[in-house]
């Protein structure tokens, strides 16, 4: 019986040494969770480029607009979509430098000063 009991008291130790392990698991756990809580904030934060009361509004207001376009028969893709093609109607000026460089010319010539 004794040899059971040494066996029942080695493996009370490991069970002890476990539930630290746990404990300091779970800790580091929850602050890699928080971190990464906090990092999603940033990222929307600096998304939005407002913080506190002001990106709940906008995330509320975006959510508003989500589910009225839902409610009208788009699906999520649909929004996607449309959203894209805002995007890229946006971004359809053309900045292009080729003919006059970056600066504001009233004249055809790439050089307004030679005849």
């Amino acid at each position: 019986m004794g040899l059971y009991l040494e066996k029942i008291e080695e493996n009370e130790k490991r069970i002890k040494k476990l539930k630290a392990t746990i404990e300091t698991s779970k800790a580091k756990l929850k602050k890699l969770l928080d971190e990464n809580a906090h990092l999603s904030y940033l990222e929307i934060k600096a998304e939005y480029n407002c913080e506190g009361r002001e990106l709940l509004e906008v995330l509320a207001r975006e959510r508003e607009q989500s589910a009225k376009l839902k409610k009208n028969g788009l699906t999520d893709s649909g929004i996607d979509a449309t959203a894209k093609s805002v995007d890229e109607k946006d971004g359809d000026t053309d900045n292009s430098d080729d003919k006059f460089g970056q600066q504001m010319s009233f004249t055809d010539k790439q050089n307004p000063y030679e005849d």
